[in-house]
């Protein structure tokens, strides 16, 4: 039996927000986080057990050791820096799986002076491979994942998570992994969609 995956609210834009008790964005609140998050994981537990929720459609792929993917060379989102955002450290936090297309930037619908884009790209390995490569990858870089399940209004799996950077701002990285599409020839395809923006106040 898998658990559910949990609600993700989202803003205006559609873009998911941090759980609660951490979406503030500035670091100075940050000792109070895995306080909060324990609270949230307790309360969410117990309410399941006397909810009986119902369980989630989606089957999210077991993490397991040696995704067979091999990180790209290079920072995905350093061409795309403005202003100093995002930081250095947040750009190296952030990797992709070598042997895909050219990722393909998309600009999305953050505010003028928030970071908010996305990369697209597509690879060869499937869909249970790249979740297995993007969990283990996030979760040894510092995101801290606080959703997993299917993505708002399509279908496929989503990543959430979100890591503090050095500009003392948090920020926010979602993946979503489309399912496997196979061609006629045999080989297959899978198109990811990775979206990095700045958690702005209020959002």
């Amino acid at each position: 039996m898998t658990t559910p995956a949990p609600l993700v609210e989202r803003d205006a834009h559609g873009r998911p927000l941090p759980p609660p008790g951490i979406g503030s964005t500035s670091l100075k609140y940050a000792m109070i986080v895995p306080l909060v998050a324990a609270i949230v994981v307790i309360g969410y537990i117990v309410t399941n057990l006397g909810t009986g929720a119902t369980q989630s459609k989606t089957t999210v792929p077991s993490i397991v050791k040696g995704s067979g993917l091999p990180v790209s060379a290079g920072l995905a989102f350093a061409p795309y820096v403005t202003s100093g955002e995002p930081p250095g450290d947040i750009l190296a936090a952030i990797v992709l799986p070598a042997g895909g297309s050219a990722p393909r930037a998309l600009h999305n619908s953050g505010g003028p002076t928030s970071f908010d884009r996305s990369l697209r790209f597509s690879s060869a390995a499937s869909q249970a491979q790249l979740y297995t490569f993007f969990h283990r990858q996030m979760s040894a870089r510092g995101w801290k994942i606080f959703s997993t399940g299917a993505p708002y209004g399509r279908p496929g799996l989503e990543i959430l998570s979100q890591k503090g950077g050095s500009d003392s701002w948090f920020w926010i990285q979602g993946i979503t992994i489309s399912p496997t599409k196979f061609a006629a020839d045999g080989t297959q395809s899978t198109a990811v969609t990775v979206r990095l923006y700045q958690a702005s106040e209020g959002a």
